[in-house]
C-alpha cells in the first residue's frame, strides 16, 4: 500500500472512530461531549489508538498489578477517559526514563506523562497540557523520621535521586543553601531508575530521597517504610503530557478532551481518589 493510500485509510478510520463516538454521546447524554474532539486523529502513530509511553513503577500516576501491567492511576484514569472522549483506544507502553521524551519526539508514542513535570526545558523537546500542580519533598524511612525536623536537616547527609529529573536540581539546590548556612554539603546520588533511588534509601545506602508529595503520601497510605522529611521545597510544577509539538490537530484535540473531562467535574471526581486536585487544562503552563 502507497503513502497516499495509508494516508487516505488512516483519515477514514478516524473518521469512523469518531462518527461511532458521536452516537454513543447521543445515547446518553451524561457521557462527555468534547467540541472538536475529533480534529487532528489523523496524526495518531496508529489509527483509532492513543499510544501512551510511560515509566513503571509510577503510582499514584500509573498503579500496576503483579505483572507490571497499569491498572489505575491519576494519570491512567484521565487518559482513559481522554481516550472514551476521543473516541479511540488506548495503548499503554512501558519505557525507560531517558527513551520517554526522545520517543515523543521520534513519533514512537503519542503522549509521554506519569509524573512528568513540565519544564522550560522540556518544552524544548515537545508541548505540554498540564493537568495538576505538584510540590516535591525529601523522605527518609520510619525509623529515621525522628533525626530530621526541618530540610537543613538533611546537610552533610547523603541523597538519592533519579537521573535526569528534577530531583537532582532540588537536591543541589538544597544543598547550596547548607553551605550559605555554613552546613556540610549534601552527597548526591544519581540513579538510572526510582526503583533503584528508593532501594538505595530503605536499605540505608543514603539518608534521603526526594519524591513528590502526592506520590509519597500514596505509598505511606499503601503501608510504605517512609516519612516526609520537613516541608516540600518551594514553587512546584505543573505535571502534564508530552506530546509532539509537529501535531497541532492531536495537541489541540486531547487538550479539548481534558478541557470538557474538567469541566463537567469528571477529572475532579477521578482525582479524588488519590487525594489531589486539578487545575484546568493549559498548554505549557510551566513559565
Amino acid at each position: 500500500m502507497n503513502t497516499r493510500a495509508r494516508l487516505s485509510l488512516a483519515a477514514s478510520t478516524a473518521a469512523l472512530a469518531l462518527a461511532l463516538a458521536g452516537c454513543g454521546a447521543a445515547a446518553g447524554r451524561d457521557q462527555p461531549t468534547g467540541a472538536g474532539a475529533g480534529a487532528g486523529l489523523s496524526e495518531l502513530i496508529t489509527p483509532g489508538q492513543l499510544t501512551v509511553g510511560l515509566v513503571l513503577p509510577d503510582a499514584p500516576y500509573y498503579v500496576a498489578d503483579a505483572d507490571n501491567v497499569p491498572t489505575s492511576g491519576i494519570t491512567k484514569d484521565l487518559l482513559d477517559a481522554v481516550g472514551e472522549e476521543l473516541g479511540v483506544k488506548v495503548k499503554y507502553v512501558p519505557v525507560a526514563w531517558e527513551g520517554g521524551i526522545t520517543g515523543v519526539a521520534a513519533g514512537r508514542y503519542d503522549i509521554f506523562g506519569g509524573s512528568l513535570y513540565d519544564t522550560t526545558e522540556r518544552q524544548a523537546a515537545g508541548t505540554f497540557i498540564d493537568f495538576m500542580k505538584e510540590q516535591a519533598t525529601l523522605i527518609t524511612t520510619k525509623d529515621r523520621a525522628a533525626e530530621f525536623s526541618t530540610q537543613l536537616d538533611a546537610c552533610g547527609r547523603s541523597v538519592a535521586t533519579i537521573r535526569g529529573t528534577t530531583d537532582v536540581t532540588y537536591a543541589e539546590t538544597l544543598s547550596a543553601q547548607c553551605g550559605k548556612e555554613g552546613k556540610k554539603p549534601l552527597t548526591i546520588t544519581e540513579y538510572p531508575t526510582q526503583q533503584d533511588a528508593e532501594l538505595a534509601m530503605e536499605s540505608g545506602r543514603t539518608d534521603l530521597g526526594i519524591q513528590s508529595v502526592p506520590a509519597a503520601e500514596f505509598a505511606i497510605s499503601q503501608g510504605s517504610n517512609r516519612a516526609l522529611v520537613g516541608t516540600p521545597f518551594d514553587g512546584g510544577f505543573y505535571v502534564g503530557s508530552m506530546m509532539n509539538t509537529s501535531k497541532k490537530d492531536l495537541i489541540a484535540a486531547v487538550h479539548d478532551a481534558m478541557s470538557t473531562l474538567y469541566k463537567i467535574g469528571k477529572t475532579a471526581k477521578l482525582f479524588a481518589e488519590y487525594g489531589v486536585k486539578p487545575v484546568e487544562p493549559g498548554i505549557n503552563l510551566q513559565k
